[in-house]
């Protein structure tokens, strides 16, 4: 079922007398379904059904779900004076024995008060949706039939549909027959012969106009009322890649034919009968790509292998949901769906736990959260992280042979883990406590040292924290990508217990200039990546990165910067006087050597409670008033074991949604920051500064400024006074040098050389003036 998608309108409708009545899942067990429904004069409709059930315990009595009213009921053969589904006599049957309960009963059509799950009765158009957002339970099998109305009592299933006058039946299962009476109306008989939950038959009737087509050997049927027949085709023209894709990563298709139908309301993953909202069937949209490909998907991810109940419903949604990245791998090959699932992943970690009021655990999941975004957009992004934990290849071979060890029955978060262990080799229970029953996220990071001595052996440092949760990672396999000045790249997954680990890495070139993890967004961590060709001047923008940068010129041919959206606190940050509260994301900014003078970046800021934004809830509970953007500052530091500076207060356009600017951006960290400006300075940096940082500055007394460099190799550093006067000098510094002179008050000029670069004296002193830069 694709979430609230396409919301046209709200029907409400109340309850009144109608309960949901289900006894103890393991009383009964229903084998199969005979339902004859009379929909030929609307409401009320009409029906007769004959359950085939086996006891599978000793009782009195059993009951039956169902909204509406019995009026007869029989069980095995004979007649019960008071057709009371709570209290179906079962005397005198043994545990074990198969028996018949027949039920004629009558309704009126049901919707649940969200407008969503139940039975349709529109003006041009009567059909059901299987699920209930805010039914108890969620399933709604009851809505048309009397039934076991649970996730684990499957059943085959004969349909008899007797429609309006003029209108036809599509439905669930395969067509036996199709009549027309005298009177006009259709008689149309269809049989589901694999086991599926109630929830999952779909019975609809309209004046259907029809399209029969084949994708991957399979009969497909397309119902529509409005939609132009051209259109039609072509929005669904992409099966043509997704079945065999599906086939490929999951196993066959095991239901023998494809059907979808447009409906007013919802889309819902009915056997053979997909709902679909009609938008979706006249729309190339992405949404709508992505609703048909999360629909079908489900015959795989819930129809086939099905929840144990309603607590684990991500493996459903969350599975049918990556199927739609799958789908879009397809169709438009892997960087298209890693970008397309990493706008899942952006979004959710900014604001799946304001609409899900809190982090939540995967499995477990509370009844009134059962279909929120945790359960879709967490869920897409577990199921998409095994593939990179397990290698694409284990994966899905762990994966088929899962749908094919539990086809037609349920699983739980714990069988699932188990299963896929056993299949992969690879033992989950680390990630499953995680990523599954922890609320939260990972973010990593890692840092590269070269050795002058092996310069093909870097020294890495890899880092974890944990956004809204106390649990860690404990067995952490994360792939780190090496990029050389020359262009080359070099990837490796590296294995680590606990929370940090370090180690030399083996590289096939001895030039390397920078890393990056996660490079193919194999990982559902708390970051978002972009990696840029930074050979043509320019603008870009990076939508999941929420910054912009402009390049003042290009780059050497083969240049790449990547820059690295982080979720997590920013490292090394809370010991910086005058910090009041960060905004709990920062950027890193990487490359092979600093950009050029003159580029700009631009830092994306949404105020708290300002809704309107196309990222709401971005820095919920970092700033919430105007007054406070006055004091929002962005840090920056060269990396670790470099002291935070504060840069720049200049925003724009407004205090609601808009930018930070940093003139002269330069490689390394940057976050924001509400600050106390009485204690913290803003340094004076502008566009055209891309050379040299000296902080604080000015400096107040016994304080010994900083001096960072915009390159690695030693430099000459030396301090002059305002005439001239040469009063100290080192050699062999590096960037992030402290200048430990101790100078009386007054203004000084500092002055950066080494072989290859010298900068211009940069004035430093107490009179706050602002100091400028330029390399010669």
């Amino acid at each position: 079922m694709k979430r609230l998608t396409y919301l046209i309108a709200v029907l409400l409708m109340p309850l009144g007398g109608l309960t949901a009545q289900t006894a103890a899942t393991d009383s009964v067990d229903v084998l199969d379904y005979d339902i004859a429904l009379d929909l030929s004069q609307g409401t009320p409709f009409h029906g007769e059904a004959t359950l085939t059930a086996q006891l599978l315990r000793g009782c009195d009595s059993i009951s039956l779900d169902l909204i509406g009213s019995a009026d007869s009921l029989w069980v095995n053969g004979t007649r019960i004076g008071t057709p009371d589904l709570r209290a179906i006599p079962t005397a005198g049957i043994a545990a074990g024995d198969t028996f018949t309960v027949r039920v004629c009963y009558h309704g009126s059509g049901y919707v649940e008060e969200r407008g969503f799950g139940g039975f349709h009765l529109d003006n041009n158009l009567h059909y059901n949706l299987g699920v209930g957002f805010n039914a108890t339970p969620h399933v709604l099998g009851r809505a048309i039939m009397p039934c076991r109305d649970n996730f684990t009592d499957k059943a085959t299933y004969t349909l008899r549909i007797r429609a309006k006058a003029g209108w036809t039946a599509e439905c669930s299962g395969l067509l036996q027959s199709r009549d027309t009476a005298a009177d006009n109306t259709e008689h149309s008989v269809w049989r589901i012969g694999l086991p599926v939950c109630t929830y999952l038959v779909g019975i609809s009737q309209a004046a259907w106009h029809r399209i029969a087509d084949t994708v991957a050997g399979y009969p497909v049927t397309y119902g529509y009322t409005s939609q132009n027949s051209n259109t039609v085709r072509r929005v669904f023209e992409q099966l043509d890649s997704v079945v065999p894709m599906y086939e490929r990563c999951f196993g066959p298709y095991r239901w023998g034919r494809i059907g979808y139908i447009a409906t007013t309301y919802g889309s819902m993953e009915h056997v053979n009968n997909i709902a679909l909202a009609h938008q979706a069937m006249e729309s190339m949209s992405e949404m709508g790509q992505s609703t048909i490909a999360h629909e079908l998907g489900h015959a795989w991810f819930g129809n086939l292998v099905t929840c144990a109940d309603e607590g684990d419903m991500w493996i459903n949604e969350g599975g049918a949901s990556f199927c739609s990245e799958v789908a879009m791998e397809a169709v438009s090959g892997r960087a298209a769906s890693d970008a397309y699932y990493q706008t899942n992943l952006e979004a959710v970690i900014r604001a799946t736990h304001v609409t899900d009021n809190g982090y939540r655990s995967l499995s477990g999941m509370a009844h009134d959260y059962t279909y929120g975004s945790t359960t879709y957009d967490k869920g897409w992004m577990v199921w998409h992280s095994l593939r990179g934990y397990l290698g694409e290849e284990l994966f899905y071979a762990s994966l088929r042979r899962l749908m094919d060890s539990k086809a037609f029955g349920n699983i739980d978060a714990y069988q699932l883990r188990d299963s896929l262990s056993l299949y992969s080799g690879v033992d989950l229970t680390d990630f499953f406590d995680f990523h599954v029953f922890s609320p939260g996220f990972v973010d990593y990071r890692v840092d590269m040292d070269n050795n002058d001595d092996t310069p093909h052996r870097p020294r890495i440092t890899l880092r974890q924290q944990s956004v809204a949760t106390d649990a860690t990672v404990r067995s952490n396999r994360v792939p780190v990508t090496i990029f050389s000045r020359s262009g080359q790249q070099h990837k490796q997954w590296i294995a680590f217990s606990g929370s940090d680990t370090a180690l030399n890495m083996d590289l096939p070139f001895d030039d390397p200039a920078f890393c990056v993890l996660d490079r193919d967004m194999e990982l559902s961590d708390a970051a978002t990546l972009a990696v840029i060709d930074a050979t043509r001047a320019g603008q870009t923008t990076h939508r999941d990165c929420h910054l912009r940068i402009t390049l003042a010129a290009a780059m050497p041919e083969g240049t790449s910067v990547a820059v690295e959206h982080h979720w997590g606190h920013p490292w090394d940050i809370d010991t910086v006087t005058g910090v009041l509260r960060t905004a709990n994301r920062y950027w890193i900014i990487r490359g092979p050597q600093q950009l050029p003078e003159g580029s700009t970046g631009h830092l994306h800021y949404v105020r708290d409670g300002y809704e309107n934004s196309s990222f709401p809830y971005l820095d919920r509970g970092f700033y919430s008033r105007v007054a406070t953007l006055d004091s929002v500052a962005v840090l920056y530091r060269q990396g670790p074991g470099h002291p935070w500076v504060a840069l720049s207060r200049v925003h724009s356009p407004n205090t609601n949604d808009g930018y930070f600017t940093v003139g002269g951006l330069r490689l390394g960290e940057y976050t924001l920051a509400v600050v106390d400006t009485n204690l913290l300075h803003i340094a004076a940096i502008e566009p055209a500064d891309a050379g040299a940082l000296l902080f604080p500055n000015p400096v107040q007394a016994g304080t010994q400024p900083v001096v960072e460099a915009p390159f690695d190799e030693p430099f000459t550093l030396s301090v002059f006074s305002a005439d001239g006067r040469k009063l100290w000098s080192q050699s062999g510094c590096q960037s992030g040098v402290r200048i430990e002179k101790t100078l009386p008050a007054g203004t000084y000029l500092v002055q950066i050389e080494n072989k290859c670069v010298s900068l211009h004296p940069k004035r430093v002193g107490h009179t706050g003036c602002r100091c400028r830069c330029s390399r010669l």
